[in-house]
C-alpha cells in the first residue's frame, strides 16, 4: 500500500477550502459534448505528451496548433484527442530535498528554488512539496507566488531520503488533480534510503506515464559534520557508487517524462539554467490521445511526435509501459 502524503496543520483547513477561489485550479473545464460518430473509450486511458518544440537555431517555437502535430506509437498515426498551446498558465510543482545529506547545501537549494518561483508568470500556479523521513505538501497549488519563498524558506533539514516516495506522491497526488499543462522541478542529490511503499522503477515506469515533464536539478550530498574534536571531515557514506546512482536516478526520472536534468555541481550559477527551465515551461505543449492499439499486454510502446513544418523539431519522452 502506497504511503499517502503528509499535510502540515495549516493546511489541513486550506485544502478543504480549495477550488472555492482564485488560487486553485484543479477543477478542469466543462468537457464539450461528444461527436456525432464519436466512440466512448471507458476502457483505454488518454495518453499526455508533453512536447517541446525547436528551431533549428534551437530556439523555442510558439504559434502550433492541434493540426501542426502528428503522434505515433510504434509507429502507428494516432489522433490527437487533447492539445493545450503554449500560452495556457502552466502548474509547476517544487518538490525539495530536505534530508540529511542535503543540509550543507540547503541553503542553496532554498535560494534557488524561491528564485525559480520568481520566473513564474502571475497566472502560473506553484505548489511546494518537501521529503527527508516523510514526504510533507508545504503549500498547495495556488497562483499567489508570494507565499511559496515563505514557506521554502521555512524548510529544515534532517532525516533520511524517501525521494522515491516523494516522486510518485507528487505525480499521484498533487499534479495528477491539475488539468492542462504541468510540470515537476526536484530539487534532490537523488539518493534514497527511506521509502518502502515503491521502488526505483515503479517511479520511472509512472514518469513515462505522466503528462508532466520532471525537471531534476542535482546536488550532490554533502559530507557528514565531523565530531568537535575532530580536525578532518568525515566522507559521507554516500560517496562513490551510491552517489552516482542518486544522479544517474534524477537523470533517467528526467529523460523518462520529457524532461532535463541540471547538475547544480558543475555549474557555479544556476540562474541562467533556471531560466532555461523557466523558457521551456513557457514553451510546453501538451498533446493527448487514446491509444489505438487496445491490447493490455505490459509491453512498452513507443511514443513519437513529429512536428510537420519543416526544420522544427518535437522533443517529447520515449514511450511508456502499457498496464
Amino acid at each position: 500500500m502506497k504511503r499517502t502524503l503528509k499535510l502540515t496543520a495549516v493546511l489541513i483547513a486550506t485544502l478543504a477550502g480549495l477550488g472555492q477561489g482564485p488560487a486553485a485550479r484543479t477543477e478542469p473545464p466543462d468537457a464539450p459534448p461528444p461527436r456525432a460518430g464519436s466512440t466512448i473509450r471507458a476502457a483505454v486511458e488518454m495518453v499526455s505528451l508533453p512536447v517541446v518544440v525547436t528551431s533549428g537555431d534551437g530556439g523555442y517555437v510558439t504559434g502550433l496548433t492541434r493540426e501542426d502535430f502528428r503522434v505515433f506509437e510504434d509507429g502507428v498515426p494516432q489522433e490527437i484527442a487533447a492539445f493545450a498551446a503554449v500560452e495556457d498558465p502552466i502548474s509547476v510543482a517544487l518538490v525539495i530535498d530536505t534530508s540529511g545529506s542535503t543540509e550543507s547545501q540547503l541553503s542553496r537549494i532554498q535560494a534557488e528554488a524561491m528564485r525559480f518561483v520568481r520566473l513564474l508568470r502571475e497566472d502560473d500556479a506553484a505548489a511546494v512539496v518537501s521529503f527527508a523521513d516523510e514526504v510533507t505538501l508545504i503549500e498547495p497549488f495556488s497562483i499567489y507566488h508570494r507565499k511559496n519563498p515563505e514557506a521554502i524558506r521555512k524548510i529544515r533539514p534532517g532525516g533520511l531520503s524517501a525521494v522515491y516516495e516523494a516522486v510518485w506522491l507528487t505525480m499521484e497526488q498533487v499534479l495528477k488533480l491539475e488539468y492542462g499543462r504541468k510540470a515537476m522541478v526536484i530539487l534532490s542529490d537523488g539518493i534514497d534510503n527511506r521509502s518502502e511503499s515503491v521502488s526505483r522503477e515503479e517511479t520511472l515506469e509512472l514518469a513515462r506515464r505522466t503528462e508532466a515533464p520532471i525537471y531534476s536539478v542535482y546536488f550532490a550530498p554533502g559530507k557528514k559534520r565531523a565530531p568537535r574534536w575532530s580536525p578532518i571531515p568525515v566522507p559521507s557514506r554516500r560517496d562513490g557508487p551510491e552517489r552516482d546512482a542518486g544522479r544517474k536516478y534524477l537523470e533517467a526520472l528526467a529523460r523518462s517524462s520529457g524532461g532535463l536534468l541540471v547538475d547544480s555541481s558543475r555549474e557555479a550559477d544556476l540562474g541562467p539554467a533556471f531560466a532555461r527551465i523557466a523558457r521551456e515551461l513557457r514553451n510546453l505543449y501538451s498533446l493527448g490521445y487514446y491509444p489505438r492499439n487496445l491490447k493490455h499486454d505490459g509491453s512498452f510502446r513507443e511514443v513519437k511526435a513529429v512536428v510537420t513544418r519543416p526544420g522544427l523539431k518535437a522533443r517529447t519522452r520515449g514511450g511508456y509501459v502499457d498496464r
